[in-house]
C-alpha cells in the first residue's frame, strides 16, 4: 500500500497559529477589505477554500463537507469560529482539514431533513 507524503500538508496546529494571528492583528480598512498580516496567509487561503467548497453539494442538493452557513456569511467569520472550536478542542495533532471542516459544520449545521436549499 502506497500512503501520500503529508510532510508539506498544513498542521491543524500551524493552520491555528496562523488563523490566531488573523483574529489578532487583522483590522478593517476604509473600503471594507481586511487587511491580513503575512502570518496570517496560510489561514486566510486554507479558509478560503474551505468557504468555496462548503457549497458544493450532490445531486440531491445535499451538502459534501457538512457547512450550511448563511449567505452573508464572511471568511472572517469561519477564521473566528475555527479558532474558538481549534482553541477549544486542545488537539492540534489532528488532521487540519478534518478539525476545520468539524469546527464548521457544528456551527453552521445542515438541515438534516432535505437539501441545503
Amino acid at each position: 500500500m502506497v500512503t501520500p507524503d503529508t510532510s508539506g500538508a498544513t498542521s491543524s496546529a500551524e493552520l491555528l497559529r496562523s488563523c490566531v494571528e488573523i483574529v489578532n492583528m487583522a483590522r478593517p480598512t476604509e473600503g471594507g477589505e481586511v487587511n491580513i498580516p503575512s502570518n496570517g496567509l496560510i489561514c486566510w487561503y486554507y479558509m478560503s477554500a474551505i468557504q468555496n467548497m462548503s457549497v458544493l453539494e450532490d445531486v440531491h442538493g445535499v451538502r459534501l463537507l457538512g457547512i450550511c452557513a448563511p449567505p452573508d456569511t464572511h471568511l472572517m467569520d469561519f477564521v473566528r469560529i475555527f479558532v474558538q472550536k481549534a482553541q477549544k478542542r486542545k488537539m492540534q495533532n489532528e488532521n487540519a482539514a478534518a478539525l476545520a471542516v468539524v469546527a464548521l459544520s457544528q456551527s453552521f449545521p445542515c438541515d438534516t431533513n432535505g437539501p441545503s436549499k
